[in-house]
């Protein structure tokens, strides 16, 4: 502060000094405790307003609160105070003793002080890259004038320390939305200065990668440097950019409109090597992320619903531009941000958002699953957390059938909910959450599957076996910049979970464990679950708010019903076995597979035959071979299986679907319906058709079907003429029930082939909401 006061004529001391003069300084402090606005104590006005973006419901609101502050004349008593003496030099810029305000800018290698007084501003620089700026903004603004389209200060330099500008917002009015006006301002800059050339000629973007490969900060996340280098190392250097003039930092707080025009002031960044657009796409960004805290997917949505107004490109312009701002841009401040001390927590805000924004790039390179994983540990990157059992590769490489368990505090597991709901990526997104933690399932808009669990307590049932705290603090940073949980903490949770849960130590984790884990654990499950009840965390008012969790959990989410139908021979076996493994692999919910029904009742051959009997007949026997065609007999059969399913039905819905499982059924009730015969039944269609619908609809049903050449050479149980009438039988079932029920699923797949019967099915499961 004192080097800022000596650049504007005067000098400031702690103690009185022979000849000084009191004066005392009201201030408002950034987050971190340092000035941010100070001002003379008499003064009657808030002119640190001044330097305040009031564009925004919270910003009218403070301005609001501080004038009605100053108009009570509560000031002195609001507002921190100090006292200093001063004393001044021959001809300072200002009267200290009148009114006036000072912004102390931004910490960096680019700090400048903004004083307001007497109408106008001063930019004081306090670092020799400031100096430098300060300097450029005085011939820029010489350069570029007031425009027809736009207007800018005039601008005097009292010395290479002191610019002096004039105060073009007075009676103007801030916009935060970008409109005509802005846009026609736009035109008008752009028109200053225009040119194409290859990207290889184009000097300002190869200083910019020449200093990005200097940069050396631990601070930045490694996928966002990451995914730079990706895209620069696929750039085309033979590509043609138009350049144009730009005044660099283009923002609603940077401008203000005045009779219909836009003056423009803050022109210490403007350039003529910036890619076409620059100023457009820094101006809703900007805004976006500093003021209104928008995700990407809303900024992206904004820069093409402006864009109309502004340049009206094209989309693959649209594009090419906006990757061009945003390497030209991101560049500069990574490097800006690597040589600046403290960081602001706006840094990581614009960090996010840039990663993001650099994703539409990197399709063609990663899977969308892939940049998400990526944005996932980028995010966690200044955080703490524990990943557990995560692989010591490159993040993105997580197998498909693999997750991501994190050991996270609930309220930053609670912010990262947020944060994935409201990354462009995702396509859908579940949270369960339960009473230890978030299991969330997020799938992208290619239809891949990424699974968390957001883990704030370690329980086993209700039981809490670690403590989550100690192993987040263990937690030891690998290579990638990825938070592992040490191996004391990952063998103690493995041994501890298969142990809790009755199963053996898998092969591949059995000596990691043992060479890991400490001897004191190392306990039967019932010494384990004894000592675990003996912990105060497991007692009194711990124990019941733990059981009760439990408790809600078993119901934390519900499960649905799919059904597959066709006939023998389609393949269905090994389809349901292998859905059941990616439903359990990658989908991550349990799985019950039924045959034909809830089989709550047995089959009536059992009351003649006995179990044994009755089901080994079942086995050898051909189906469809059954001889009884009388209406009573056919109908006293139907009941009782329709009994079965009546019934049934509620105690599946209670057993398996309320408890959060997928059942799976082999077969289901279509086949009275197209196929009664099968179960030695006959009668009219419609009798049967009719009762479906006091049953309650799975969610997916699928009916498998392929040519008759092809399922009787799998087999020849069948005649051909039957799996022709059949196959029509349930694709005209199917039809019908799909045109009654649109909510419903019901699909028809030829099995020609298996992995491309399985994505139709797991993408039809996955993509329904």
């Amino acid at each position: 502060m004192r080097n800022l006061f000596k650049n504007i004529g005067y000098k400031l001391y702690l103690k009185q000094q022979t000849g000084s003069k009191r004066i005392s300084f009201s201030y408002i402090p950034n987050q971190d405790g340092s000035v941010r606005w100070f001002w003379n104590s008499r003064s009657k006005k808030p002119l640190f307003l001044k330097f305040y973006n009031i564009t925004t419901i919270k910003g009218k609101l403070f301005a609001f609160v501080v004038h009605l502050i100053f108009f009570l004349n509560l000031q002195k008593v609001v507002f921190k105070k100090e006292t200093l003496y001063y004393t001044s030099e021959e001809n300072p810029l200002f009267d200290i003793m009148n009114d006036w305000a000072i912004f102390t800018g931004t910490p960096g290698p680019n700090n400048k002080a903004v004083l307001f007084a007497d109408k106008c501003f001063f930019k004081i620089a306090a670092t020799k890259n400031a100096k430098n700026l300060i300097n450029k903004e005085y011939k820029i603004i010489t350069y570029s004038g007031t425009n027809r389209l736009y207007s800018t200060p005039s601008a005097s330099l009292i010395n290479d320390c002191v610019l002096r500008l004039s105060d073009i917002s007075n009676n103007g009015k801030r916009q935060k939305k970008f409109s005509g006006i802005h846009a026609k301002a736009l035109q008008g800059i752009k028109e200053k200065y225009q040119t194409a050339i290859k990207i290889s000629n184009w000097k300002h973007f190869g200083t910019l990668i020449e200093n990005f490969t200097t940069i050396d900060d631990n601070r930045i996340p490694p996928n966002l440097m990451r995914k730079l280098k990706m895209i620069l190392e696929n750039i085309d250097k033979d590509e043609m950019i138009h350049l144009s003039f730009s005044h660099g930092d283009f923002t609603p707080w940077n401008c203000c409109v005045k009779d219909d025009i836009l003056g423009i002031y803050d022109w210490e960044l403007a350039s003529f090597e910036k890619p076409k657009g620059f100023d457009f796409f820094h101006f809703i960004i900007q805004n976006s992320i500093l003021v209104q805290h928008m995700p990407w997917k809303e900024t992206w949505t904004q820069i093409r619903k402006h864009n109309k107004t502004a340049f009206n490109f094209n989309d693959n312009e649209l594009k090419k531009y906006l990757k061009f701002y945003l390497l030209t841009n991101v560049l500069y401040y990574l490097k800006l941000y690597s040589e600046q001390e403290q960081w602001h927590l706006q840094i990581h805000w614009l960090l996010k958002v840039w990663s993001e924004a650099l994703n539409m790039y990197l399709t063609e390179i990663k899977t969308e699953r892939e940049l998400l994983i990526m944005d996932i540990f980028d995010y966690l990157y200044p955080q703490k957390y524990a990943a557990m059992k995560f692989h010591d590769k490159e993040p993105e490489n997580l197998p498909l059938n693999s997750d991501i368990d994190l050991v996270i505090s609930f309220q930053d597991a609670s912010k990262m909910a947020v944060f994935l709901k409201q990354n462009s990526l995702v396509n859908r997104i579940k949270i369960v959450k339960k009473s230890f933690m978030y299991n969330i399932r997020l799938i992208t808009h290619d239809l891949k599957i990424l699974n968390l669990d957001l883990i704030y307590q370690l329980k086993w049932k209700h039981l809490e076996f670690m403590e989550t705290h100690r192993m987040i603090d263990h937690a030891e940073q690998n290579r990638y910049g990825i938070k592992i949980s040490s191996p004391q903490d990952t063998a103690k949770y493995l041994y501890y979970f298969y142990t809790l849960n009755n199963s053996k130590i898998p092969d591949s984790y059995k000596s990691f464990v043992y060479e890991n884990a400490s001897e004191t654990i190392m306990k039967s499950k019932t010494e384990c679950i004894t000592m675990l009840k003996n912990k105060e965390c497991n007692r009194g008012f711990l124990f019941l708010k733990n059981l009760g969790g439990y408790l809600k959990d078993i119901f934390s989410e519900r499960g649905f019903i799919i059904t597959f139908s066709g006939v023998d021979g389609v393949g269905k076996s090994t389809v349901i076995s292998e859905v059941s493994e990616l439903i359990e692999k990658r989908y991550r919910r349990p799985v019950k597979v039924l045959r034909h029904r809830p089989s709550l009742l047995p089959i009536l051959s059992v009351f003649t035959k006995g179990k044994e009997k009755a089901h080994q007949d079942i086995v050898n026997s051909l189906p469809r071979q059954g001889k009884n065609d009388h209406f009573f007999s056919s109908l006293l059969r139907f009941t009782y299986y329709y009994a079965d399913y009546i019934i049934g039905q509620f105690i599946i819905y209670l057993k398996y679907v309320l408890r959060g499982k997928i059942v799976l059924y082999d077969r289901y009730y279509f086949d009275f319906i197209a196929d009664s015969k099968r179960s030695n039944i006959k009668l009219p269609e419609g009798i049967t058709e009719n009762g479906y619908h006091l049953l309650l609809k799975p969610k997916f049903n699928f009916f498998l079907y392929a040519a008759p050449e092809k399922i009787l050479g799998r087999k020849k149980e069948l005649s051909y003429h039957s799996i022709c009438a059949l196959t029509a039988s349930y694709g005209r079932l199917f039809s019908k029930l799909e045109k009654k029920d649109p909510k419903i699923k019901y699909l028809s797949i030829e099995n020609n082939d298996l992995d491309t019967t399985l994505g139709t099915i797991m993408n039809t499961i996955i993509a329904a909401k």
